[in-house]
C-alpha cells in the first residue's frame, strides 16, 4: 500500500521536496545579501569614521610614474609623523624614532599621494590600484589628465575631496614629491602657535603681514612677491592679466593652508581663475581674502632650487630619493637633532617685508646657517 501510495503522489511529493529546497535557497541567499549590506554599511561606517579622525592632511602632488619617489617619502619623513602623540588631550612633540621600532602613525595624521587617472592606460591603473592596496595613501581623482599643465586644476579636484570628506581637518600641509619634509616639527608649531604664528621661538625665523586681535585662517611658506610673469616655455602664462608681476604667493615646495582656505577654495571652484604653476594659483586665490594670516618662514626651503642645507629647515625642495634617505639617516643617527651631514648654504635667503610693494618684497640678506 506504501508503494502504490508512493506512485500516486509522486509528482506532489518530488514537488513539496524541490519548493522546499527552493525555498531554502531564497532564505540563504536574502541572509547573505542582508549579511552583505551590513558589512558593507560596517565598512563604510568604519571609512567614514576614520575620515573623521583626520585634524592634519598631508597632500602631495606626485605623477602616476613616480612610484619610487613615493616610496623613497614612505621610506623617511612620512615616518616623522610618529613623533607626535596625545597624551592628557594634548598632542606633543617628542623624537621617538628608531631603524628598528616600528611605531604606529596617529590616526589624525593623514598623507595623501594625489595623482590624476584620466586617460591612464588599464596597465597604468592596475599598477596603482596594486600600490594602493599595499600603502592606502592614493587619492586617486579621474576628473582630469595628470600633467604639469593641470597642476592647478589637479590641486582644486583635491581641495574640493578633501573639503568634502574631511569634516574635522584643521590643517593642510602641501608640498611635493621631490619635498623632504619635517612633517613632525610642523605639526609641532601649529599645535603651538597657529594661526598667530608670532610666538618669540618663532621671532628669527618669521615675518607676517599684520597683526589682528584674531585671525580666520593660516597661509604658511615661503612667499615671494616680485616672480616675474612667464611670457614663453613651459610655464608660459597666456591668460595671465592681472599684473606685470604674479601676486604674492607661497612657492610650491611646501606650504601649509588652514581649513578655512581649503573650505573656500572648494566652495568656489567653479568659479576661480587658475595658471599653470598651482602655487601661483594659490596666491591668486587667496588675493582677497581678508583675516588670513600670511606668514613667511625661512626654514621653508622650497624655491625653484635649494638654498642648501641647516638643520632648522621645515622643507627641502629639489630632493632625489637618495638625497632623502640621507637626510632621514642623519636625523635618525643623531635623534633628530640633526637635519644635515654637512650645513651648507647655496643660496641667501631673505625675510619678506610685508610693509613694502610686492617689488620690493624680497632683497636677499640672510644666511640660512645663521639662523640656528
Amino acid at each position: 500500500m506504501f508503494v502504490s501510495f508512493m506512485r500516486r503522489y509522486q509528482i506532489m511529493i518530488l514537488g513539496g521536496i524541490f519548493f522546499f529546497y527552493l525555498g531554502c535557497l531564497f532564505t540563504l541567499s536574502f541572509l547573505r545579501l542582508e549579511c552583505a549590506d551590513a558589512l558593507a554599511a560596517k565598512e563604510l561606517s568604519d571609512a567614514q569614521s576614520s575620515l573623521n579622525r583626520i585634524e592634519y592632511a598631508v597632500l602631495i602632488l606626485s605623477g602616476p610614474d613616480n612610484e619610487v619617489k613615493r616610496d623613497a617619502i614612505r621610506a623617511t619623513w612620512m615616518k616623522l609623523a610618529t613623533n607626535i602623540f596625545i597624551e592628557n588631550g594634548e598632542k606633543l612633540y617628542k623624537w621617538s624614532h628608531t631603524w628598528t621600532e616600528q611605531n604606529v602613525m596617529p590616526e589624525f595624521i593623514k598623507f595623501y599621494f594625489v595623482i590624476g587617472t584620466r586617460g591612464l592606460s588599464e596597465t597604468k591603473l592596475m599598477r596603482l590600484d596594486m600600490e594602493n592596496k599595499r600603502s592606502n595613501d592614493l587619492l586617486l581623482l579621474d576628473g582630469f589628465e595628470d600633467s604639469y599643465i593641470n597642476l592647478a586644476t589637479k590641486m582644486l579636484h583635491s581641495l574640493k575631496w578633501l573639503s568634502s570628506y574631511l569634516k574635522n581637518l584643521k590643517y593642510l600641509i602641501k608640498c611635493d614629491d621631490d619635498s623632504f619634509v619635517r612633517v613632525d616639527l610642523i605639526i609641532k608649531d601649529l599645535e603651538a602657535f597657529a594661526p598667530e604664528m608670532n610666538a618669540h621661538e618663532l621671532n628669527k625665523y618669521v615675518t607676517y603681514k599684520k597683526d589682528l586681535p584674531s585671525y580666520k585662517g593660516l597661509y604658511w611658506g615661503y612667499f615671494n612677491g616680485r616672480a616675474h610673469v612667464f611670457l614663453n616655455g613651459k610655464w608660459q602664462e597666456k591668460s595671465w592679466f592681472l599684473c606685470d608681476k604674479y601676486l604674492p604667493y607661497a612657492m610650491g615646495g611646501g606650504y601649509v593652508i588652514s581649513r578655512s582656505i581649503v573650505d573656500f577654495i572648494a566652495r568656489n571652484a567653479d568659479l576661480l581663475g587658475h595658471y599653470k604653476a598651482e602655487d601661483v594659483s594659490m596666491g591668486v586665490w587667496t588675493a582677497s581674502l581678508d583675516g588670513i594670516n600670511r606668514v613667511h618662514d625661512v626654514r621653508f626651503d622650497t624655491e625653484w632650487k635649494s638654498r642648501g642645507c641647516a638643520t632648522n629647515m621645515l622643507v627641502r625642495h629639489k630632493q632625489a630619493p637618495r638625497d632623502m634617505f640621507q637626510l632621514y639617516k642623519t636625523l635618525v643617527h643623531t635623534h633628530g637633532n640633526k637635519l644635515c651631514e654637512t650645513e651648507i648654504s647655496l643660496m641667501k635667503a631673505y625675510f619678506y617685508k610685508w610693509d613694502v610693494s610686492p617689488s620690493m618684497c624680497c632683497n636677499l640678506d640672510i644666511d640660512n646657517n645663521k639662523l640656528v
